[in-house]
């Protein structure tokens, strides 16, 4: 999904919190931002959300001197969904069909996303992933999706957030013996790299990142690993936001999107309200 003109006022307060982040006094800042938005000026108009965010990061990283920011809240959201895991798979084990209950509890764990929301509080993500058994939900593609998984000699799966990851095991593990993982191939928000992938405890599948640091999947810059492993599998799993964001357009493979709607952008496109959980098929 190329960036839309209203795309930009969200772009515009990312730069803002950037600068706030990366230098101290006033007119660092604005030289920052004036930096920033000579790259925005400069895009050519097929630079999706997640290329422009890596952009971004880089310029800051340089100045800062800081390679990984999000340390931190990212393993503070692993820990807290390795805690929450054993109840979640005991309620997705108890419900009248487990595969639809993962999938909603997957979709669920997409809330924890701290480029969306900066002030996203941990103690409320148990309660909002929850919340996902009463909201819409597409069971005719859910049944659909299972169906395609099942059948599949080979499974790419696409990680999003971290503590979000740990939530996916209650698909991954299902899959586990024809299935390879994508991740970030550099540090950028609260996105899984192969640090935390390895922390979340997925284990015993194949790992692939993509070399890039774009919080979604560049087209044009990931690594040729990550790129042949998606273009050769059978069905590609599309976890989270940005990663619909880089995918929809471009993606060629049969790819459902699990994710949670957090921007009227998104939410025009997929035609569904903001804060709705969506299982989306394309190429099917």
């Amino acid at each position: 999904m190329r960036v839309q003109v209203d795309c930009y006022p969200c772009i515009l307060s990312q730069l803002s919190e950037l600068a706030k982040q990366a230098v101290g006094g006033e007119e660092e800042r604005h030289a920052l931002v004036r930096r920033l938005l000579k790259l925005v000026l400069e895009a050519d108009r097929e630079t999706t959300p997640p290329e422009f965010a890596a952009m971004f990061h880089s310029v800051v990283t340089e100045l800062s001197g800081i390679d990984d920011p999000f340390r931190d809240i990212k393993d503070r959201s692993t820990e807290l969904g390795l805690a929450l895991l054993p109840e979640l798979r005991r309620t997705a084990e108890a419900h009248p069909d487990p595969f639809e209950a993962a999938v909603r509890l997957a979709i669920g764990g997409n809330i924890i996303d701290y480029g969306v929301n900066p002030n996203f509080e941990l103690h409320e993500a148990e309660k909002r992933i929850r919340e996902v058994f009463d909201l819409p939900f597409d069971r005719e593609l859910c049944a659909e999706f299972r169906r395609r998984l099942d059948t599949a000699g080979s499974i790419f799966y696409m990680l999003d957030n971290c503590g979000e990851a740990v939530i996916d095991r209650l698909l991954i593990e299902r899959y586990r013996d024809k299935i390879t993982v994508g991740v970030r191939g550099y540090p950028i928000l609260n996105d899984v790299t192969r640090r935390e992938a390895a922390l979340s405890g997925i284990e015993g599948v194949r790992i692939v990142d993509t070399g890039d640091r774009a919080p979604g999947v560049s087209l044009r810059h990931s690594g040729r690993e990550l790129l042949d492993a998606m273009r050769g599998a059978d069905v590609v799993v599309s976890k989270g936001q940005g990663n619909f964001e880089s995918l929809d357009e471009g993606c060629e493979r049969p790819v459902f999107f699990l994710l949670r709607v957090k921007c009227r952008v998104v939410a025009e496109r997929v035609q569904s309200p903001l804060g709705s959980i969506r299982l989306i098929g394309r190429n099917l």
